[in-house]
């Protein structure tokens, strides 16, 4: 494992990924992409890197599980919990001011918090679309909730990674991480029939397959491999890494020659206008790719890790760094900023002006939505959540006097 420090790479890394997310969701043509969801990936397995070695490095320092766990617990807490649940209460008392004014378009917008309010307060949001077949609710997502089933997701993985860091030996934390990565295409495998079984709709499947945690445990799983192992029998990173990029890429060409050559259709029928879901397991692809992207960015991180930036100059830029940074107030923000920025933009912006200069709407309407979800996460990191992590330091510095008998 590498040092317990500062990973170089990683906040501009993470700041890059940010932009290829927002234009996966981008509505027009000119800065939209067909895929973004292996940014989505990229978080997931970040996240099992850093969580588990934070981990790692604290249960050498706590010999008690309470305390080893109370100062993960405080800590996650203090990131997570101030800008996600401020987020679902700030549209909460949005929804009920707009039920008193009957504003027929704020209440269309914010029904959700109505409709899956207890899915989204207890962290299970991402099991939302199963649960509600079941209560026969024709209901997948909205454009200000839509996109908090990764952090449901994310949750769920750090509810787990502190116990089997602390009860599990070096050896059997790889065996387990080894496990989960290859075997998580069987279960998928398994997971498409028992959800075809249910419904067999391949919107509705591939939407569930996507997001459920047992379908996308190989994530967390892969950085987790990386935590405890450094990869450190990969003598050649640069190498192997380059090598998987390019296999992911000749996989994503040929099954797109595939598609069109011997089936008749393409990816625009199948998956476009991100339909994701319906190309993700169009051919069973599911089954492979989350492994391949999985994996292809474990070998980035492992390089990181190294001091190996890949693209350094992009990735040590000042403006990624930050944006890096912020990521977390970028990604909860982006959706109902995009919302309501478009709206207006479009009530206010005459139509003509999309007709003649298609380029020069775009670009102005992007910069808008850009400018106002950056200004709103930047004050939002500085003045709100930069609040509530200072506590972690301060509970910190509490706890550790404590351990050292320190009154």
């Amino acid at each position: 494992m590498g040092k317990s420090g500062y990973v170089k790479y990683l906040d501009g890394f993470r700041g890059f990924c940010c932009f290829f997310l927002i234009a996966y969701h981008w509505p027009m043509s000119l800065m939209s992409i067909s895929f973004g969801w292996e940014v989505l990936q990229a978080f997931f397995t970040l996240s099992g890197y850093l969580i588990v070695r934070i981990l790692l490095n604290d249960k050498k320092k706590f010999f008690y599980f309470k305390d080893y766990f109370s100062r993960y617990f405080y800590r996650r807490s203090f990131r997570i919990f101030p800008l996600y649940f401020g987020f679902i209460f700030f549209w909460f008392a949005v929804h009920q001011i707009a039920v008193l004014a009957e504003s027929k378009f704020l209440i269309e917008q914010t029904s959700e918090v109505d409709r899956n309010f207890g899915f989204l307060l207890t962290y299970v949001y991402n099991f939302m679309g199963l649960f509600n077949y079941f209560r026969e609710v024709d209901y997948l997502g909205s454009s200000i909730f839509g996109h908090l089933w990764s952090l449901s997701l994310e949750e769920q993985f750090y509810l787990f990674a502190p116990f089997a860091v602390f009860f599990l030996s070096r050896k059997q934390l790889i065996y387990l991480f080894l496990a989960i990565v290859v075997l998580s295409p069987l279960i998928r495998y398994g997971g498409y029939w028992w959800l075809h079984s249910i419904y067999p709709d391949d919107r509705w499947i591939g939407i569930n397959l996507y997001r459920m945690t047992p379908f996308q445990m190989d994530s967390f799983a892969a950085g987790g491999l990386l935590a405890v192992t450094g990869f450190k029998r990969i003598k050649r990173p640069v190498l192997v890494t380059l090598s998987f990029i390019v296999l992911v890429l000749v996989v994503y060409a040929f099954m797109r020659w595939y598609v069109e050559a011997f089936q008749g259709s393409s990816f625009q029928e199948i998956g476009g206008e991100r339909r994701l879901e319906m190309w993700l397991i169009h051919n069973h692809q599911y089954i492979y790719i989350f492994t391949l992207v999985n994996m292809s960015i474990a070998f980035i991180v492992m390089c990181f890790e190294r001091g190996i930036g890949l693209l350094p100059w992009l990735f040590e830029n000042r403006l990624f760094k930050y944006f890096g940074k912020i990521s977390y107030g970028i990604y909860v923000y982006h959706l109902p900023v995009l919302m309501f920025s478009l709206f207006f933009y479009t009530k206010f912006v005459p139509k003509w002006v999309s007709e003649k200069y298609p380029a020069v709407y775009e670009i102005a309407a992007w910069t808008i939505f850009m400018g106002i979800t950056l200004t709103l996460s930047h004050y939002s990191y500085k003045y709100f959540e930069s609040y509530f992590l200072g506590w972690k330091s301060k509970l910190d510095k509490i706890k550790y006097d404590k351990l050292k008998g320190v009154k």
